[in-house]
């Protein structure tokens, strides 16, 4: 009980000296990690040294490094012009488009962070020009940005399978991952309807002025050919394997087809074919390495944790409240630790290997807690001092007037109501899942 409290302490204290002194709360919990493991638990260096998420780290790096040649040549920004060139003239639907749009841009490779400040600055020119309330295409670009980026075989879908992997649950990695993307792309479309509905009195959306985006230049339609060839072979040579049983040469090839590793190979293509033009270190430069040293900081933490039985403590004591609000315990607890940390960081990993322990006495399966996890987590995105919420607030172009009241309603309105909508998704899942 002792050390499970102190790791708890560590954690919120990593958190605090993160955001007040302005220092990646990653490194705070590695530092946490080797004095609680080595002198503490009595764990040996190599022992703590083997907590290190190699995988996790090598997931976002090599992914952000074949992703970021999109991004840095344009070729997201352009898509995303062109399908709203494409649907201006359907205004009443601008914030629906506005969440397929940035959904499509966050799967192509943009990610939660890129694409929300590329689409949040559209979204907040759109909102100028079109007369569109900030708050929806606020909700728009958040929920687009998060739902595909937890697509399967991007970024966090990777992340989020390679967390699973490393629990108890590592056999239903795959299941967990593909409803995870499921239902975090389904709900969102019945919140913006729900938006729209009761937005419909405060007069139509004006019809948008948007010029025709110039054509794809050539080193753009490779990058996206590129992309599209990445897909395939993740997506196509599982689906072989599975058809084809019995062919030994499909087998060898499916046993050895990874996107982690293949995000390299197809990233040394782009390099040697220029796609980045004259700005090819502006890719290495764009690697969140703040992100990485985040999950490999906390990760560490979280094992050192699991050692000390912290996380079998946390979720016996979810499980000691009634079975019936498990689930939405669980929600909102994902949602406020979100509000203050990251979803990706610290709240997967702090939640995932408590799964396990929250199913068995309660009869929940593993998708609905693993669902109700990162819906909660991601439905205070938005929170201004979240990077969602921070993003969007920073492209706003507002006066300072004006971004004061942004703010205020970022934070006393969206953000409420992103964690409650979540609820209620979680009490319907409760009967689906």
């Amino acid at each position: 009980m002792f050390y499970s409290i102190l790791i708890i302490l560590a954690i919120i204290i990593a958190i605090y000296l993160g955001e007040k002194l302005d220092i990646n709360t990653g490194l705070v919990a590695l530092a946490f990690a080797y004095i609680i493991g080595c002198f503490v638990l009595g764990m040996s260096i190599n022992d703590l040294l083997a907590t290190f998420p190699t995988k996790l780290f090598l997931v976002i790096f090599t992914l952000a490094l074949f992703f970021n040649f999109a991004v840095v040549n344009g070729t997201l920004e352009k898509i995303a012009h062109l399908l709203l060139y494409k649907f201006q003239k359907h205004t009443q639907w601008l914030p629906l488009i506005l969440y397929f749009v940035t959904a499509l841009v966050s799967g192509m490779g943009a990610g939660f962070f890129t694409s929300v400040a590329v689409m949040g600055a559209i979204a907040m020119a759109l909102c100028k020009s079109s007369g569109m309330n900030k708050l929806h295409a606020s909700f728009a670009v958040s929920l687009g940005s998060l739902s595909d980026a937890n697509f399967m075989y991007s970024a966090h879908g990777v992340l989020f399978n390679s967390l699973i992997s490393e629990t108890a649950l590592a056999e239903q990695a795959n299941l967990l991952t593909r409803d995870i993307f499921v239902v975090s792309f389904i709900y969102p479309i019945f919140i913006m309807l729900i938006l729209m509905f009761f937005d419909r009195k405060n007069g139509k959306i004006a019809e948008l002025n948007i010029e025709k985006p110039e054509r794809f230049s050539k080193k753009q339609k490779v990058n996206i050919s590129l992309i599209v060839l990445l897909m395939v072979i993740v997506l196509g040579i599982p689906m072989l394997a599975t058809f084809m049983p019995e062919n030994e040469t499909i087998q060898f090839i499916n046993s050895r087809t990874d996107i982690t590793l293949l995000a390299v190979v197809f990233a040394i293509a782009a390099y040697i074919l220029k796609l980045a033009g004259d700005q090819p270190k502006e890719v290495m430069a764009r690697i969140p390495w703040s992100t990485l040293w985040l999950v490999s900081g906390v990760g560490m933490l979280i094992d050192v944790a699991v050692e000390a039985g912290t996380i079998d403590l946390l979720a016996s004591m979810i499980n000691n409240m009634p079975s019936f609000i498990v689930p939405i315990a669980v929600t909102i607890i994902a949602g406020i630790m979100s509000i203050f940390s990251s979803t990706l960081g610290v709240v997967a990993p702090l939640m995932f290997p408590m799964i396990a322990g929250i199913i068995a006495p309660t009869g929940y399966s593993a998708s609905l807690i693993a669902v109700a996890i990162i819906i909660g987590a991601q439905s205070t995105a938005l929170a201004p001092f979240s990077t969602g919420g921070s993003l969007i607030l920073g492209n706003s172009g507002l006066s300072e007037e004006e971004s004061k009241k942004f703010y205020n309603d970022l934070l006393y309105k969206a953000t409420p109501l992103g964690l409650g909508f979540a609820i209620v998704a979680t009490v319907i899942l409760m009967f689906i899942l």
